[in-house]
């Protein structure tokens, strides 16, 4: 039962995202440099989804530190940070990586982070001992240069007990 309600909290927040996508005005912010991404995290392993759940929350909020000049074929990059937190109820963990974002063109990006990953301990960690983390992850803008939202896939992973899996988040720049 906890896991279709988890999926139809998820369903509402991309409903909801993808409404917001739709411009509203033609007034332009200048952008700050966060992102906010939420999304599911979905473990790989089965002895990982037995000791949980099947699906956690992800959770990141990032900060971009410097950007480049985009070259003559539009691809540019972006230099940041990240803390995160992937998680169902008391079995969970908080990333904390640097980041590198490399932008196709204004609709598709690509994101690699590594860092350290701080886990609880429990039924699926068995320390807290601060350990190596990493993800990898896919983006579409929807509406690149109006409403900065985009979906994002990827693989998320914590050395600590092989803790791995795949992301499905929605993305806001702020």
């Amino acid at each position: 039962m906890m896991h279709k309600g988890m999926l139809c909290i998820v369903s509402a927040a991309l409903v909801g995202a993808l409404w917001l996508a739709t411009p509203a005005s033609a007034q332009e912010t200048e952008l700050q440099g966060f992102t906010v991404n939420a999304g599911v995290f979905y473990p790989s392993k089965a002895s990982v989804r037995r000791a949980s759940d099947d699906l956690w929350i992800s959770v990141d909020l990032g900060y971009r530190l410097q950007t480049s000049e985009p070259t003559e074929t539009g691809f540019y990059y972006e230099l940041g940070v990240l803390v995160g937190y992937r998680g169902s109820g008391s079995q969970y963990y908080i990333p904390v990586h640097a980041t590198f974002t490399g932008y196709l063109n204004e609709q598709f990006f690509y994101r690699a982070s590594a860092g350290v990953g701080f886990p609880k301990k429990g039924r699926v960690f068995t320390d807290d001992d601060a350990s190596f983390s990493y993800s990898l992850e896919l983006g579409y803008n929807f509406s690149a240069g109006t409403t900065p939202i985009a979906l994002t896939v990827g693989y998320a992973a914590i050395s600590r007990n092989d803790v791995n899996g795949f992301t499905v988040g929605l993305q806001l720049r702020f």
